[in-house]
């Protein structure tokens, strides 16, 4: 894993789930971590993750049961059915079949070392991004929900209409890059003639309004006669 990425650490066994919590933060990495399956509902529901590493809890079989429900979409949560799980415990094989079946992209022993969990996180999340788009978007404290139409800085959620929340997953999914106001207009409304330039102006207007109230100043960046770029952080106008 070459860039930081947000991760869950979900085992009721405290050697490991300490061990690659300190290691992955050493990395860079954001992680969090729970120890019950309840508090892993809990994470799911009001985190965005891009991997979850996902061992036993208390009794055992709680962890292979906390994945199927997470694939058959009963938890309910943020996340998506198809999130990136590693699961780690038992090396044995009927515990290596059971964490297969119920869903796991990778099961890794419990006493692997670091650099080869390191390893295979990192291959789980590059298949992960290969094979399906990409539901979540994040630029700095930005994080955007492309399914559930739903946009947060830092946890506190951001209202948009159905255009601008539009326009941000434009701006968001090629961060820093300029964006031509008839590209928008292509994006919004499948033209780049017909339709006013000043509605698209309009549109961003807001939307770097309410960005800024709800705490993320300086992200939607004017580029003067060109376009606009989602920044992740203060930028002045140029």
């Amino acid at each position: 894993m070459t860039m930081p990425h947000a991760l869950l650490i979900a085992t009721g066994d405290d050697a490991v789930r300490e061990f690659l919590a300190a290691q992955l933060d050493a990395d860079g990495h954001t992680v969090q971590t729970a120890d019950t399956p309840q508090a892993t509902t809990a994470k799911l529901s009001t985190s965005a993750i891009d991997v979850m590493v996902l061992g036993d809890f208390q009794s055992p079989g709680e962890g292979p049961a906390l994945l199927r429900a997470l694939r058959s979409g009963a938890l309910h949560t943020r996340v998506h059915p198809d999130q990136p799980v590693v699961t780690i415990g038992d090396a044995s094989e009927p515990a290596t079949v059971r964490a297969y079946e119920a869903g796991s992209d990778h099961h890794l022993p419990a006493d692997s070392t670091y650099l080869v969990t390191r390893a295979v996180l990192g291959a789980v999340l590059r298949r992960s991004l290969e094979e399906r788009p990409r539901r979540h978007l994040h630029v700095g404290p930005l994080h955007i929900d492309v399914l559930a139409r739903s946009a947060d800085v830092n946890g506190t959620p951001v209202a948009l209409s159905k255009r601008e929340f539009e326009v941000l997953c434009v701006l968001a999914r090629d961060p820093g890059r300029v964006i031509a106001k008839e590209e928008l207009m292509l994006a919004l409304w499948g033209q780049a003639a017909g339709t006013r330039t000043r509605t698209v102006e309009s549109h961003v207007c807001r939307l770097r309004t309410k960005l800024v109230d709800g705490g993320a100043d300086g992200f939607v960046a004017n580029s003067w006669g060109v376009g606009w770029k989602l920044t992740a952080g203060p930028t002045p106008d140029r």
